[in-house]
């Protein structure tokens, strides 16, 4: 254990020496400052901070002497150099991707296609306190779509015979375990 500051501190009623951090306490410090220096949240922010407060009370020294702000600074750490690896992207997540932002496009291009079209009516004589929903009622003898989804195992099988997406593709779409669509693979080849 190094030394950092040596005059005593009175804690929590105790009186104490002035010690620097083990090495451990230290990481452990600057990982709670960035934390509360970095961090998107206000909550993880202020409990960084305090925890850090807590850790440099602990040894008898303030937060800014402990940081290095006053008359005692430990070392500086050096940053990463090396950016993180990241998970690879499935085929399955890139499609995924890919159409939800071509929904996306569709939806803000059929958007402002419903605003122009109502412009040009205005333009044409409707009346601005007339909606376009007060001019034709709403049927009410329209069918409705079932809200049920495809059970699970038949849409395996679906996706199976209709498309090239791997078994484990196909049991993170459905839900199944791979085992289950491994099973269902092997017994449409059979029937074929």
């Amino acid at each position: 254990m190094s030394v950092v500051c040596g005059s005593p501190v009175t804690y929590e009623g105790k009186t104490i020496a002035k010690t620097g951090f083990t090495e451990s306490e230290r990481t452990r410090f600057r990982n709670l400052l960035e934390v509360a220096a970095q961090s998107p949240y206000q909550g993880e922010r202020n409990n960084a901070l305090r925890a850090a407060e807590r850790l440099a009370r602990k040894r008898g020294m303030t937060l800014e002497n402990a940081a290095g702000i006053g008359e005692c600074a430990p070392p500086l750490r050096h940053k990463r150099t090396q950016p993180r690896r990241r998970r690879p992207v499935t085929v399955a997540e890139r499609s995924f991707a890919t159409a939800l932002h071509l929904m996306d496009f569709h939806l803000q291009q059929a958007k402002a296609q419903r605003d122009a079209a109502l412009k040009a009516a205005y333009h044409r004589g409707l009346d601005k306190n007339d909606t376009p929903h007060r001019l034709h009622p709403p049927r009410r003898h329209h069918q409705r779509r079932q809200s049920r989804r495809m059970p699970a195992e038949q849409h395996a099988c679906v996706l199976l015979c209709e498309t090239e997406f791997s078994l484990r593709e196909i049991a993170c779409i459905t839900g199944l375990d791979i085992y289950r669509v491994t099973s269902l693979k092997l017994q449409m080849r059979k029937t074929a």
